[in-house]
């Protein structure tokens, strides 16, 4: 089986990596900014290119891992009907294949990719969805292949799943850089809240997230609330957030 990765950004680095130490040939690279595709196809050992007129159009299976937008640019430059087409996004609709290719599906990794940090396939669900049996077969062969659990997730399905995700992960994240910049301001490193993260993400593998809050505007403890609304005085941007986020904590945990 040969395949062409449509893209070199983090997941497409991380997939085509263990795709080839699983013995699987990644015959080329594409991506618009040269450095890029140079660098994943040297690790990959394979062809690169920057330009769709030179993309190699013989592999069985055509990975698209893009930013939605440069996606629909890049997918109407193809003509190659008979190859499996494949999109690693969680919001594109698997239906943006139609009239495009006869077998398509998503093949949609959930979990953050960032190139410096290694990934295990094995810990990471892939949502499967195919336009047919035979496709869906190929697709959850290649996540076996990655001892990858799978689900099977349409694309309304994939959809939600997706802005959980972001919520999970990004916007819990920009809370670490709101933390960060915090202790910043009181010379303190951010390492001395990794225990209290690691914490709050084993606690939510054996309790509800609902079960786990804590913190002051679980009781709405008002006095908190407002010493700590008083210190982002001068970051009204935070400060706004801080109510908003405390007044949804309190409605939600309210109803019990």
């Amino acid at each position: 089986m040969e395949i062409v990765f449509i893209g070199s950004g983090s997941l497409a680095t991380h997939l085509a990596l263990a795709l080839k130490e699983k013995g699987v040939t990644v015959k080329q690279v594409f991506s618009r900014t040269k450095s890029n595709a140079a660098k994943l196809a040297e690790k990959l050992d394979c062809s690169y290119t920057t330009d769709l007129s030179e993309i190699y159009d013989k592999a069985d299976i055509y990975f698209y891992a893009l930013k939605d937008s440069a996606f629909h640019k890049t997918l109407k430059s193809f003509d190659l009907p008979d190859a499996i087409h494949v999109h690693t996004g969680g919001s594109i609709p698997m239906s943006e294949f139609d009239g495009i290719a006869r077998k398509y599906g998503v093949f949609y990794p959930l979990q953050t990719f960032s190139k410096e940090k290694e990934v295990d396939f094995s810990q990471i669900p892939i949502c499967i969805e195919a336009v047919d049996s035979e496709t869906q077969r190929i697709l959850f062969d290649l996540a076996n292949l990655l001892n990858s659990k799978t689900f099977l997730i349409s694309s309304e399905q994939r959809k939600k799943l997706h802005l959980a995700a972001v919520f999970a992960c990004n916007f819990s994240n920009y809370m670490y850089d709101i933390s960060s910049l915090i202790l910043e301001d009181i010379g303190v490193g951010f390492e001395i809240l990794h225990p209290l993260i690691l914490e709050t993400a084993l606690k939510v593998q054996s309790v509800t997230p609902f079960k786990a809050q804590t913190g002051p505007a679980v009781r709405f403890d008002d006095k908190i609330i407002k010493n700590h609304l008083n210190m982002l005085k001068n970051r009204r941007d935070l400060k706004k957030i801080y109510k908003l986020i405390s007044k949804d904590i309190h409605k939600r945990h309210k109803k019990i």
